[in-house]
């Protein structure tokens, strides 16, 4: 089985990074502590998507040492 989902930052603070994500809708949430790296999805749902994306994220950010604006997983 595919997965493809899209994310987009919505939010950042000196504390937090807020994206949404999700395929053909991004409906879903997912908020990061800058602190410790830990996700905590909005709906409490840690499905394979979330982790997929999480991932995705956070690998971008230690690539870029800043948090991607937008991004896309594929798998």
């Amino acid at each position: 089985m595919a997965i493809l989902l899209d994310f987009k930052k919505v939010r950042e603070d000196s504390q937090e990074v807020e994206y949404i994500f999700g395929y053909p809708e991004m409906d879903r949430r997912l908020v990061i502590d800058k602190t410790t790296q830990e996700g905590r999805p909005a709906d409490g749902t840690r499905d394979r998507n979330f982790t997929a994306i999480l991932v995705k994220i956070l690998r971008g950010q230690q690539a870029l040492t800043t948090w991607p604006e937008t991004g896309t997983y594929a798998a």
